[in-house]
């Protein structure tokens, strides 16, 4: 028995800490420039030294370029509490049972958002200047619950199968992943625009939290090998999980904010809807041939997707998907391969 633990981790660092402190540096703001690499001059052509007056300002205006990132005062060092209890029992000499229970919390997760939204007293945006600025804000949070239960077996030496299934639940305000700084991925759902909120006047709104993109409420994985006389060996693996969520948009800008990112009418929260269960078949033959010397020759038929699935994803606001199996992240189309492999 696995007693319950409370410990903090760090996310990502990348995404989480050396991303936002790279993006927001800028010169924006200097009043006065001069450098010279051979030594700055003064007009008369004399080396300047401290104490006389400035040499000729090389800054002009905004010639450095307004900052496209800023930084948000809260900003954190992002932390997740991570807890968990299991139970596992050797049923028989040949039969094995686990069961765990797990939860995170991942908060202060910095995420970016344009919040550069138009001023309904002038019709403009707030920031004439920079009309993509992108915010870092320092309040991401996404909470996991998971059971998990497997089961393993040996039957009369000859199969090897096990399983696993997983119920769970993820949600957040930082869709992409909890360990990444996008709200959103466009690759995950066309129409979607990258780095942008359903309320940019208050990215931690309700309807800003949902589930995130890889919500799976239920997953299934299953596999087993058979051993058969004269070293023929069948096995297979099939994998399962239902439906994942996406978002309904209105595909307008209905609050006037200058962001086509709203929700359609009626629609409570980001990510209400869902998607396309996915699953997949696996089958692998193999025959070993031995010689003397150590030397083995193994012949392989592998077929992937046996059934046919077209595992359908992508789904943009009209709930049409646009991606299916053989696409990235989607597994295999039907298809099956011969191998042959020498082993000395």
């Amino acid at each position: 028995m696995k007693n319950p633990v409370n410990r903090y981790d760090f996310l990502y660092t990348n995404a989480t800490i050396l991303f936002p402190a790279g993006a927001v540096q800028s010169n924006f703001g200097v009043i006065y420039l001069n450098e010279d690499p051979n030594g700055i001059k003064n007009p008369d052509g004399s080396f300047y030294k401290v104490g006389e007056p400035l040499p000729p300002n090389q800054l002009s205006g905004l010639s450095v370029g307004a900052p496209r990132e800023i930084a948000s005062p809260t900003l954190r060092t992002p932390y997740s509490r991570q807890y968990s209890v299991g139970f596992s029992h050797q049923i028989t000499d040949k039969v094995g049972f686990n069961v765990e229970a797990t939860g995170i919390n991942y908060r202060d997760v910095p995420f970016r958002f344009r919040f550069n939204v138009i001023d309904p007293s002038t019709g403009a945006r707030r920031f004439p200047f920079a009309s993509s600025i992108r915010m870092w804000y320092g309040k991401g949070r996404a909470d996991y619950k998971g059971l998990n239960v497997g089961l393993r077996a040996l039957i009369k030496n000859k199969l090897v199968a096990q399983g696993f299934y997983t119920l769970s639940k993820i949600d957040g305000n930082i869709l992409a992943g909890a360990d990444e700084f996008r709200i959103s991925d466009r690759n995950y759902q066309p129409g979607f625009p990258r780095d942008q909120v359903v309320n940019a006047l208050d990215p931690l709104c309700s309807a800003c939290i949902g589930p995130l993109n890889t919500d799976a409420r239920h997953k299934l994985t299953l596999s087993a090998t058979y051993m058969f006389p004269h070293d023929i060996h069948v096995s297979g693996l099939f994998r399962y999980h239902s439906a994942t969520p996406y978002t309904l948009f209105a595909d307008s800008d209905l609050n006037g904010d200058g962001f086509v990112s709203d929700l359609a009418p009626g629609v409570r929260h980001v990510n209400s809807a869902r998607g396309h269960w996915f699953s997949q078949l696996d089958l692998r033959a193999s025959k070993v041939f031995r010689f003397p010397r150590d030397i083995g020759l193994e012949l392989l038929l592998e077929a992937f997707n046996v059934l046919n699935e077209k595992n359908p994803a992508g789904f943009n606001s009209a709930g049409v998907p646009t991606t299916y199996a053989g696409d990235p992240l989607q597994g295999e189309q039907r298809l099956a391969q011969v191998g042959v492999r020498l082993v000395f």
